[in-house]
């Protein structure tokens, strides 16, 4: 699958492209995503918000906006990362997320689900847009 990744070069240039990720089923809340976009998304939090963003060593915590189907952090609206699908939805229009740093490939997950959590299993895609 393709994601839009937007985000602010440190000229405070917004830049946007395209990258791989890969999607869990639609019983499954999480994404993962290449470790050079993890990266640039806690590069540029970092260096808009300041070091203290983050919550844990290795993670960064964003939010899930459903109504647009993307990530960001809840200080600042970019960078952001746009998914094709939405993901389990709580009844808000945002959800809670981590973003974790480590691995072969990064991972975002939304905080306090479980796999099929907000949807039966067979439940078809949720797309955006």
């Amino acid at each position: 699958m393709v994601a839009k990744f937007t985000t602010v070069d440190p000229k405070g240039v917004t830049i946007s492209y395209e990258t791989g990720i890969m999607i869990g089923d639609p019983t499954e809340n999480y994404v993962y995503i290449e470790p050079h976009i993890g990266n640039a998304i806690k590069s540029a939090i970092i260096r808009q918000l300041g070091s203290g963003v983050g919550s844990r060593l290795g993670t960064l915590p964003l939010q899930f906006h459903h109504d647009s189907c993307h990530f960001a952090h809840a200080s600042s609206p970019l960078p952001r990362l746009d998914i094709p699908q939405n993901l389990g939805q709580s009844g808000s229009n945002t959800s809670p997320a981590t973003l974790w740093l480590s691995g072969n490939w990064h991972s975002i997950t939304l905080d306090g689900t479980s796999d099929g959590q907000y949807y039966p299993p067979n439940a078809p895609l949720n797309p955006c847009g």
